[in-house]
């Protein structure tokens, strides 16, 4: 019986002093003695049970001291082997049976996250999607990627960053920008005109001048807002360079639906599969209207 039954039976509220438990006990004793203990809805022992466990009097159950004399004579042979107490392991499942469940459950998810890492193909082209561009449906476009190059396993993630979305987001979005970056291991960035002219700078990005027929760009002039000076933080500086490509109003990016006002490809200058870097922007540049 626990303390909430107990105030049930005396029908008392949990905040009913001794002075008053102990006016309702004899009240209550007094109704055995007149009335059919049926009809009171628990038995004189229950409501021993109830005045006693509210005072704190110590009270002994004896079918429990019965049962607990027994596992003392007859212990379990495997918590007897592992010199655990019974009683005390199951008192600690009593009150600790929420923290076990709940951590249970956390090891279940964190079991099936390794599973999944483990089972996972590793991305043969990763792109990401930055700055003020709005994005259809992230899977489409991810399996479009299969049969536009020659890729099997393609992963596309989105990023936005703009002053237009809600402030309390833009700092997660930020910082899961950071923690691409820093991972280097992205093939090709689509960025919007001031999330390039902000990356630009911590030459991240790898100079495209010497890989302009490669990537079928046949005008230097027409990229020419993207060619940026950029200077190391040891002060060396460095010529101007293109950085990006502009692939603005590529139908091949409508068909994917990926929008924005302005849209520059660039590859990362730790691109992992660079054939595969190179055959998307040529694709891009040679489907802009």
């Amino acid at each position: 019986m626990d303390k909430k039954r107990a105030f049930e039976i005396l029908g008392l509220r949990e905040d009913a002093t001794k002075e008053i438990i102990v006016k309702r006990y004899n009240v209550l004793f007094k109704k055995f003695k007149h009335s059919d203990a049926e009809d009171l809805g628990y038995t004189r022992e229950e409501l021993d049970k109830a005045y006693k466990l509210l005072m704190g009097y110590e009270y002994r159950d004896p079918e429990e001291e019965r049962k607990k004399m027994a596992r003392q004579q007859n212990p379990n042979p495997i918590l007897k082997a592992l010199g655990i107490d019974y009683d005390r392991l199951s008192n600690f499942l009593h009150y600790n049976k929420w923290k076990i469940i709940i951590g249970a459950l956390a090891m279940v998810f964190v079991v099936g996250i390794i599973i999944s890492m483990t089972n996972r193909v590793n991305p043969d082209f990763k792109l990401i999607l930055a700055g003020e561009i709005y994005v259809e449906n992230l899977e489409a476009a991810e399996e479009s990627l299969k049969t536009l190059i020659d890729v099997n396993e393609p992963q596309v993630q989105h990023i936005p960053i703009s002053d237009k979305l809600d402030p309390t987001v833009q700092p997660a979005f930020e910082q899961k920008l950071s923690v691409e970056i820093m991972a280097g291991n992205n093939d090709v960035f689509i960025l919007d005109m001031n999330l390039y002219k902000r990356l630009v700078p911590f030459g991240i990005f790898a100079p495209l001048d010497d890989r302009l027929e490669e990537l079928g760009v046949v005008s230097y002039n027409e990229h020419g807002h993207l060619v940026i000076s950029i200077q190391t933080e040891d002060g060396e500086s460095h010529p101007p360079m293109l950085y990006g490509v502009d692939v603005s109003g590529s139908h091949i990016l409508e068909e994917q639906g990926i929008f924005g006002d302005s849209l520059i490809a660039v590859m990362m200058m730790n691109a992992e599969n660079v054939e595969n870097a190179v055959e998307y922007i040529k694709t891009l540049v040679e489907s802009v209207h």
